[in-house]
């Protein structure tokens, strides 16, 4: 359903109007870099008096813990065990993938469909699960099979347990747990007393504060430039959480015809409109994660309409006969900088 692609978001801890701040006003911040669910994370906070290796062991078991449950690359995660037991009997299953698997099927819901975090033998049958597709194109024949063992309306969620419909149904939280790690960390730095932050994991963010100019976080969305990057549009999360799904540089072309490696789930096949990406900014990064996969899915027209209906701030790059169109919900340009906006 939602291919991470090389469209991330750049983490700008400069902007155009840095240059009007003194460097008196510059406050102390380090970094923590390091690896967590397949990709690379990124941490600027505020320096304290606090031992800051404390608060980075923190950190990195914090995340160990939600790979623990939410990885299906990881053998014995709950969520890899859950997917291989074939039981029909209500599965036990932790709070916390319980909490996050809820939010997804309330996604689902009010997407009529187009996120689905039981996509998975999809996925696999486009070969989108690995980087070599071999241009494989399933037959309708085998789509429509597929298409009848998955669906998210097949897992029905108790107080403290998961029941599926088919012995086969499995579960993957890849378009919704980085946000739900960005969120959780931003928990832990809070808690640990910093107010000025930006946490980072493949791209989602999560940010409170100011930089270390003491001004306003910034972040830039990349422009759709295959060959290079460069920087499309910055704007202020202003404490929001932010995530970017795109699909421009994930593809392949076969007998003239280019298969975006998004499916919709409710086709089983990729989409076919012209939304290049789009960025979601929302209280919690888990669900801008979802919303930005699903709104790849829904597509412009009805993702902006979606958007206003529920007061998000959306941005959108959509391509055209003559380039890339920039289009955007009325919340988001209150993220624009003062400069930018028109």
């Amino acid at each position: 359903m939602r291919n991470k692609p090389l469209l991330v978001m750049l983490l700008l801890l400069i902007s155009s109007c840095d240059d009007k701040v003194n460097d008196t006003n510059k406050k102390e911040y380090r970094q923590f870099i390091g690896f967590t669910m397949g990709t690379t994370y990124q941490i600027t906070i505020e320096s304290t008096q606090q031992e800051q290796h404390i608060l980075h062991q923190k950190i990195d078991s914090r995340l160990i813990e939600i790979n623990q449950l939410m990885s299906t690359y990881i053998k014995d995660s709950e969520l890899s065990l859950f997917n291989k037991n074939e039981s029909l009997l209500c599965i036990p299953m932790s709070q916390e993938n319980l909490f996050v698997i809820k939010q997804a099927v309330a996604i689902s819901k009010q997407t009529n469909g187009k996120f689905d975090v039981t996509l998975d033998p999809l996925i696999k049958e486009w070969g989108f699960d690995t980087k070599q597709t071999n241009d494989h194109i399933p037959s309708n024949k085998i789509i429509s099979k597929l298409l009848e063992k998955i669906g998210y309306s097949k897992l029905h969620l108790e107080k403290d347990c998961i029941q599926k419909d088919l012995k086969s149904l499995s579960i993957n939280l890849s378009a919704i747990a980085k946000g739900y790690g960005v969120d959780q960390i931003a928990n832990v730095i809070s808690n640990h007393g910093i107010q000025n932050y930006l946490v980072e994991i493949g791209g989602e963010t999560a940010s409170k504060g100011q930089n270390s100019k003491s001004i306003n976080w910034r972040l830039a969305i990349e422009a759709p430039i295959e060959k290079a990057r460069q920087i499309q549009k910055v704007f202020e999360p202003k404490d929001l959480g932010v995530a970017t799904s795109g699909n421009y540089r994930n593809y392949f072309d076969k007998d003239g015809v280019r298969y975006s490696h998004t499916i919709d789930p409710t086709t089983g096949k990729p989409i076919t409109h012209n939304l290049a990406s789009v960025t979601v900014l929302h209280e919690q990064t888990m669900m801008a994660d979802a919303y930005a996969t699903a709104f790849m899915v829904m597509g412009s027209e009805e993702s902006l309409i979606f958007a206003e209906s529920k007061d998000l701030a959306i941005y959108l790059l959509v391509k055209t006969k003559d380039g890339f169109v920039e289009r955007y919900s009325s919340e988001f340009l209150k993220h624009l900088p003062n400069e930018s906006r028109d």
